[in-house]
């Protein structure tokens, strides 16, 4: 039951940032460059989601190369990297993020994945985080519909969220702070990370 609901959980994440994006987008056009701010330290380093924290798996930034559009650094699928990777979200000191979701289901043995890939530059102001991805990639795949597989670029529109931090149980021995993204809907997503 607790996988049902990581899974139902991952799934819910993919679909909010795929409310931000629209299919059409060829990857063709040019993005112009979005102005840059200073990140607070308190947002900088790898944010990692549920699993990947429980599971202590480091973030994985090269989920897609977007330089020679590979996935999984060639895997069948991210589980069959080694080592496994962790999902989340990245942001450095310079302002630059790299976010990467992905969900999986398996019903009767019919493995349904979805990963998607965001990779630019963020602007904090105040408790806003704008998002300006350069790179937006999703990858569908179904074991038992390979007719409904697609690999494509997504709109890369600049995008808004509300964020928190708080203080959250202590792993390990370790202190942790929770990034909390507020969508649109009043939905939110929790990322992890140790405090430093």
């Amino acid at each position: 039951m607790k996988t049902f609901k990581k899974v139902i959980l991952c799934m819910a994440i993919t679909g909010i940032l795929s409310s931000y994006a629209c299919s059409n987008d060829d990857g063709e056009e040019p993005v112009n460059e979005p102005p840059t701010s200073e990140v607070p330290a308190t947002l900088t380093g790898d944010w990692m989601d549920s699993w990947s924290w429980f599971m202590q798996y480091e973030f994985e930034p090269l989920l897609y190369n977007s330089n020679t559009k590979v996935w999984f650094r060639g895997s069948h699928d991210a589980w069959s990297m080694d080592p496994r990777p962790g999902f989340g979200l990245q942001i450095d000191d310079k302002a630059n993020f790299i976010w990467t979701v992905v969900a999986s289901t398996s019903t009767g043995g019919c493995q349904v994945y979805t990963a998607e890939y965001l990779k630019g530059t963020v602007n904090v102001e105040d408790n806003k985080m704008t998002f300006h991805p350069t790179v937006r990639r999703k990858k569908y795949h179904s074991v038992c519909n390979p007719g409904n597989d697609f690999d494509r670029d997504e709109d890369k529109g600049s995008f808004s969220l509300n964020f928190k931090i708080t203080d959250g149980e202590k792993y390990h021995g370790n202190e942790v702070k929770v990034l909390t993204l507020i969508h649109p809907d009043g939905s939110e997503t929790a990322y992890s990370q140790t405090k430093i």
